[in-house]
């Protein structure tokens, strides 16, 4: 593929997201269900965007595929809400091939550079990881989902910058705190889904609070550790 070229939603949901929303695994919305998607939707397409970016749940940032930009998951998402209707909301060329315009940028940055790495934030609810079927990785990650309110899944995915391959072995650490109230640290253990790796935990986090979540990872065989922070707000 040349390069400024990008693939459309059809041809990225094939060979990519099909794999989970096809056959809806794991709650995956499927392709094509409306209904499904209608309610994700509402947040605006950005939204939807964004979270497909920084990886949420189950599904690591880009569904595990470094490579894809912005725009082809974007293209992605409108396939798989109007799989019929989608080639007009595309942005298209005139050789019938997609082209690259201004990638769609996460409302927040979820995204930090270091030590030759890509380092992705994700969060999820535990109440909504609860919607999992019984013993589904979600629901059995870390020795199942805690209970009761306020718990968040924190995820953590490494991609080498140069390879664009997900980093395995890491030493990941998650520190999450209320600037100058409280903290709380925690190792992230690692979680494999579909092949691919990351790393993640628990922690219980206030509503309408704001927070600074900073990671270290120590990549395997490196002495150095690399630090970097993230602000995110609970609404």
């Amino acid at each position: 593929m040349a390069q400024g070229t990008a693939r459309t939603g059809e041809q990225v949901v094939k060979s990519v997201c099909a794999a989970c929303h096809q056959a809806g695994k794991n709650g995956a919305p499927r392709v094509g269900d409306r209904e499904a998607w209608i309610p994700r939707l509402k947040q605006g397409v950005d939204t939807v965007v964004a979270s497909a970016i920084r990886g949420h749940g189950g599904m690591p940032p880009r569904g595990g595929q470094a490579n894809l930009t912005d725009l082809e998951i974007r293209n992605a998402v409108l396939y798989m809400f109007n799989p019929a209707g989608t080639a007009a909301k595309e942005v298209t060329a005139a050789g019938g091939g997609a082209k690259e315009a201004t990638p769609v940028r996460p409302r927040s940055n979820y995204v930090k550079t270091a030590g030759g790495m890509e380092i992705h934030l994700g969060l999820v609810s535990a109440a909504s990881l609860r919607k999992y079927p019984k013993g589904s990785p979600e629901a059995s990650m870390h020795g199942g989902v805690p209970r009761g309110a306020g718990y968040y899944h924190l995820n953590v995915s490494l991609i080498d910058g140069a390879s664009k391959a997900p980093l395995t072995g890491a030493r990941v650490e998650a520190k999450v705190e209320q600037v100058g109230l409280s903290s709380n640290s925690k190792l992230m253990e690692p979680i494999r889904f579909d092949n691919v790796t990351s790393y993640g935990n628990y922690f219980k986090l206030t509503s309408r609070t704001s927070y600074r979540v900073t990671v270290k990872v120590q990549k395997q065989g490196s002495a150095q550790v690399n630090e970097v922070q993230f602000d995110h707000r609970v609404n």
